[in-house]
This record gives structure tokens, sequence and C-alpha cells, in this order.
């Protein structure tokens, strides 16, 4: 399979069937969107938005932006969570910018969902989220959907916009759903008092600076985002 099979990709396709982690993983690399370190210490390595270092990344964005993939992937993650929750009923999915927001919404119709929302970026201080557009009434449930988690930085900040901002308390569904879950160490199956349920799962470490081997040894850290070609060695 090349890139260009890769978009001509029917969902509706996919319905009824489960794509394994490997797949996944193909996909990310034929779209250029995942990256390991070589084990060499002076070949470069990443920087994460919460400033610590990374041996990987996924740029989940490379992929996502396709729409046939994002149908397709966000399929996979809601069947996922209907084998946990069954026929529990699912009012909002919540999800957080910038590419949860299409994925979250992706997401949203494939459970069945009838409201798909996210929270805000805080202009004023960085890594805070708002929410103040709408409010959600107490009865209704609320299922939380990330397209990456790391550190839970982001994860909690949603949690907690969403619970500060709303006019009553917030009715959440004990379980979030990841695209990809890339904690430090594993396991990790929760956070708080909901469950992870992840479409792909794996050990990427992320140490501060003054801890990062690769650092210690001289390697460049880059920001993979605005420097990928630079972190990955392709021109």
């Amino acid at each position: 399979m090349n890139l260009n099979d890769l978009l001509n990709l029917k969902p509706e396709n996919f319905k009824d069937k489960d794509i394994s982690i490997e797949e996944i993983l193909n996909w990310f690399t034929l779209c250029d969107a995942y990256w390991l370190h070589s084990g060499k210490p002076s070949d470069p390595h990443a920087e994460l938005t919460s400033g610590m270092c990374s041996n990987g990344f996924f740029d989940c964005l490379r992929v996502l932006k396709y729409v046939n993939l994002s149908d397709i992937l966000a399929n996979q993650l809601a069947r996922k969570i209907r084998a946990v929750i069954g026929d529990q009923k699912v009012d909002w999915v919540i999800g957080s910018p910038m590419a949860g927001i299409t994925f979250s919404h992706d997401v949203a119709r494939a459970i069945g969902a009838l409201i798909s929302m996210f929270t805000e970026k805080d202009p004023d201080q960085k890594g805070k989220m708002l929410w103040k557009r709408i409010a959600i009434p107490e009865d209704d449930t609320v299922l939380q959907i990330e397209e990456l988690t790391t550190t839970s930085k982001t994860l909690n900040a949603v949690i907690e916009a969403v619970g500060s901002g709303n006019p009553n308390p917030v009715n959440w569904i004990p379980y979030i759903g990841i695209f990809v879950h890339r904690p430090p160490k594993l396991p990790v199956d929760s956070y708080g008092d909901r469950k992870v349920i992840a479409l792909i799962e794996t050990e990427i470490w992320a140490v501060p600076p003054d801890e990062c081997p690769l650092c210690k040894a001289g390697s460049i850290r880059y920001r993979p985002k605005t420097h990928w070609k630079e972190l990955t060695g392709k021109r």
C-alpha cells in the first residue's frame, strides 16, 4: 500500500472491520506522521509542547487531516468504546483543540452522540482551557475524546475548564476515548476516576531536559511540528 491507496480507502468498507495496531502504525508511516529516535546519541530528539524531551513522536494531524482516515479511525475508536459501555446513552462528546476538534466530532457521529463540542485555548494563560459558549444540562451524559495523550496535561485542562465553566455539575461518562495514548511509562489505565479506552497505546519516554540522556550526549532537540524535517532527517 502507498499513500495514494490509503487516501482512496472507503470508510463504509471499515464499519464492521477491526484494524490492527500494526496497520494503523503503517498508515502513520505512509503519512510521514510517526518518528522514533534511531538510538544514535548524535541524532536529534523531540521537544514536546510540555517542554519535556522524548524519543518518539506521533503527529496525529498529519493523519487526521484526511477526511476518510479520520472517519475510519473515529469509527474504530467508537466501536471499541461501545464494546465497553454497551448501549449507554452518550449525549455530548467533548474534545480539545486543535486536531482533537474534528476527530472528536467524527467520534460523536460514529457513537451516536447528539452534540459535539470542544474547549478553547485561553489566550492569556498557556496550557489553560476555557469553556464559555454553551451550557451542558445536568442530566446529559458527556464523553471526553482526545486525539493524543502523553502527560495528561491537556486532558486534565479540558476536565477543569468544563467543570469550572459550566453552570452546573457535569455528568462525565467514566471513560476517556484516546486515539493515541503514549504515556512515558505503561501501564496507565485511568486518569482520575475515568478509565482509558485507546486505539493505539505505546510507551514512549518523556523526561525533563536535565534528566534526558540524549541531551547529556549532545543531541539537539527540536519541536516536531515546526522542525519535522530536521528531526526526522527527511529533506
